[in-house]
């Protein structure tokens, strides 16, 4: 909810306790009945409510005496000094017309003062004003009987005698007189002095007592503060807020903006420390207090429920009270986000002299810098990284958990840490409702097709991602045994579909992220419940052989099965008996599979075979040899034993590695070349999909050992198996 930064209009609003000087003020003003004008001062610096202040105590005098004239003069709306003069008195008059409409005369006379000033070009200078030349008649004057007038003097005691007789009582307020120019100060001050001095008239000035004092040094040279001495009868410093009176004005407005959020969107302790060391240094005025909130509830609206409302309260903060901080830190992100790497003590300690300079660099311009520590507290506690460079204590600030961060939407989530600044999701990002959804509520139909649609949309790898986090999240929502079973069903009936190459080089393994996602799904299964699931899945037809080898390895190894090391066992999902129940059912899967043929129409289709060849050797070894019938069942094979990831020498290089021994156990290698060599000269070799094609001609190449192709160490780099590619397929568009 963004406010316009305007003062209060009525006393009813006050929520800085200002109301008791208000109404004290307000009854000066109606007791006063002396015959000459008197000015009361109200000084305060910008930002300290003396707009607000001014219209309670109108607002006050209007409602106990109806024949009070009140002139709201705005000296903003005036041009130059000429012209500020004639409006003060224009509007003077207009409002004794509007109130006082039996009072014409004195109106009227008014009225013509302020033509005379305009025909004139009278301006006050040096507190005195200059003589009128002739005979200056107007409409007004010509009403009068073309009265002619020869001086200001005369004019003025005619308004004077009118205002006495009509018992006429005015209150003007003059506010922003320090946001004018020199010049134009000097005219009000001069107007209030010597043009407007008129009986029963109160002037309430408000304005800064240093820049006003500044500017009446001009007035004939003289002391500025003598001079403002001359035209204040009464002054008064306008009565500070409490700065608790001000955070409550925060916390009000930022309560209004949140709604009735849920608790668990709001951590308490992060949002009392980021308040507490870094936000209430910010916080000095109710101008600063729109300001803020104003900059939060836009971001808010535009990203409620995709980010850390902690994250964006901090900053929020930055990006007002700490601009330069906040435009730099966008190019910071992989410094900042995520937890300090622990692999070696040199490695960690690299990395925190890695951030210490980023820090420094974030606050170079100390002059730019409003607050140095608080602005180092908040990015502590944003991003935990940070903790040692920013000088936060070990009582204060978060630890970085990432399961939690995600779920949370924190900024220290180098996935999440883009919206911060461009107030729009990342592209890889799933929406909370989205996700929410998914994860409780959606029916099997419903997230089949929802994660249907994220595959399609390249965020997969961030759906899985989520998914551990939610199953590991411990809270009053922590996932029910239906929910996590409906899940991990569906999750193993596509995970046989999905085709997903991770990126950078220290990338987690695709396979890795499904089981991330088993276990905790398990655990959040009653125990009573787990094994009959699992054997649901298992039973699946939906559900690939390549799925369910990746689960019973798991299991296996709980176990201490089928590896090397059988004394270290992992925490047991399901007893040794189900997971035997569970190979018979596996086995069964695979020898169907393979009969019909179907394990060679499917992507990684045969990813089954090394843990079948565990259970039963001998069965796998007999089935191996009766794959291979033609050259496309050729070609599965050597694309399961092909296998492509990245090595880093001087370079980092996408590479393929062909394993001869596992070929052999299907066909001889030497006859899988000859006839591979005929099948890449036909179209047919066209027709088969990149990643076929790419280890084909990587199986070529190996067994070719021709150097200049970059063979190393049995790898070779994919721009050689891309140029002997392009060359395969250009012999065969040729020969066409």
């Amino acid at each position: 909810m963004i406010s316009p930064d305007l003062p209060i209009t009525k006393f009813e609003d006050d929520i800085l306790n200002r109301g008791s000087f208000a109404q004290s003020l307000a009854q000066v003003l109606l007791q006063y009945s002396h015959s000459s004008s008197f000015s009361i001062g109200l000084y305060g610096e910008w930002g300290s409510g003396k707009t607000s202040l001014l219209n309670m105590v109108l607002g006050i005098v209007e409602k106990s005496d109806e024949n009070i004239v009140i002139l709201r003069f705005n000296p903003w709306l005036c041009s130059d000094p000429k012209q500020l003069t004639t409006q003060f008195f224009k509007q003077m008059a207009t409002a004794i017309k509007l109130k006082k409409p039996a009072a014409a005369q004195a109106w009227e006379l008014i009225d013509q003062y302020a033509d005379i000033f305009d025909a004139a070009s009278l301006i006050p200078v040096a507190g005195t004003f200059v003589a009128i030349a002739g005979k200056i008649l107007t409409k007004q004057a010509k009403k009068q009987k073309e009265q002619p007038v020869n001086d200001l003097q005369d004019i003025k005691n005619k308004i004077i005698e009118k205002m006495i007789e009509e018992n006429l009582k005015i209150v003007v307020s003059i506010d922003d007189i320090d946001r004018l120019s020199e010049e134009e100060i000097i005219a009000v001050f001069q107007l209030v002095k010597a043009l407007a001095d008129f009986p029963k008239t109160i002037y309430l000035l408000a304005f800064d007592y240093d820049v006003v004092v500044k500017a009446l040094r001009k007035v004939q040279h003289g002391d500025g503060k003598e001079y403002l001495e001359k035209v204040i009868q009464v002054p008064f410093e306008i009565p500070a807020p409490s700065i608790k009176s001000i955070h409550e004005a925060l916390f009000s407005k930022l309560n209004t903006i949140l709604g009735d959020i849920s608790e668990e969107r709001l951590d308490k302790a992060a949002w009392a420390e980021l308040f507490q060391f870094g936000l209430k240094e910010y916080i000095k005025s109710i101008r600063d207090v729109i300001r803020y909130t104003n900059v939060f509830s836009l971001k808010y609206e535009l990203l409620k429920n995709e980010t850390d409302i902690v994250d964006l309260l901090g900053v929020a903060c930055l990006q007002v009270f700490e601009p330069t901080i906040y435009s730099r830190l966008p190019n910071l992100k992989d410094i900042l986000c995520g937890a300090t790497s622990s692999y070696s003590y040199e490695s960690q300690k690299a990395e925190e002299e890695k951030i210490q300079k980023a820090i420094s660099a974030l606050i170079a311009d100390s002059e730019k810098t409003a607050n140095i520590e608080s602005a180092k507290k908040i990015l502590g506690i944003l991003f935990p990284k940070t903790g040692n460079a920013t000088g936060i204590a070990y009582s204060i600030g978060r630890n970085y958990v990432h399961r939690d961060f995600l779920i949370n939407n924190n900024i220290a989530v180098s996935a999440c840490f883009d919206r911060y600044f461009s107030l729009s999701l990342e592209n890889e990002a799933i929406p909370t409702s989205i996700m929410k959804r998914l994860i409780y509520e959606a029916n099997e139909v419903e997230f089949s097709n929802g994660i249907e649609q994220i595959y399609q949309e390249g965020k997969i790898v961030r759906f899985l991602e989520e998914i551990d986090a939610y199953a590991n999240k411990n809270s009053s929502v922590r996932l029910s045994s239906e929910r996590a079973s409906l899940i991990l069903k569906q999750l193993a009936r596509y995970w046989g579909l999905f085709k997903v190459e991770e990126k950078g080089f220290f990338s987690i393994p695709f396979e890795w992220r499904f089981l991330f996602c088993v276990d905790p799904l398990l655990k959040s299964i009653n125990e009573t419940a787990r094994y009959f699931s699992l054997r649901d899945i298992f039973e699946d037809s939906k559900v690939q052989p390549s799925t369910l080898a990746l689960l019973l390895d798991d299991f296996e190894t709980q176990h201490g099965r089928f590896h090397d090391d059988a004394t270290v066992k992992d925490e047991q999902i399901i007893t040794l008996d189900q997971v035997i129940e569970l190979e018979e059912i596996f086995k069964k899967r695979a020898i169907e599979t393979l009969e019909s043929g179907s394990a060679l129409d499917r992507y990684n289709g045969l990813n089954f075979l090394w843990m079948l060849g565990k259970i039963d050797p001998e069965l796998v070894a007999s089935k191996k040899k009766s794959i291979i019938t033609d050259e496309i069942s050729l070609v599965r094979v050597l694309s399961y034993c092909t296998s492509n990831g990245k090595v880093s020498g001087r370079i980092t290089s996408k590479t393929w590695q062909v394993n001869l021994k596992n070929i052999e156990e299907f066909i001889d290698v030497d006859e899988a070349y000859q006839r591979i060599q005929a099948y890449v000269t036909t179209n047919n070799f066209l027709t088969l999909s990149e990643d076929d094609q790419m280890n084909v001609t990587a199986f070529l190449l190996t067994m070719e050992k021709k150097s200049e192709n970059g063979i190393m160490e049995n790898h070779i780099v994919e721009e050689s198996i891309q140029k002997e590619l392009r060359k395969l397929v250009s012999n065969i568009t040729s020969n066409d």
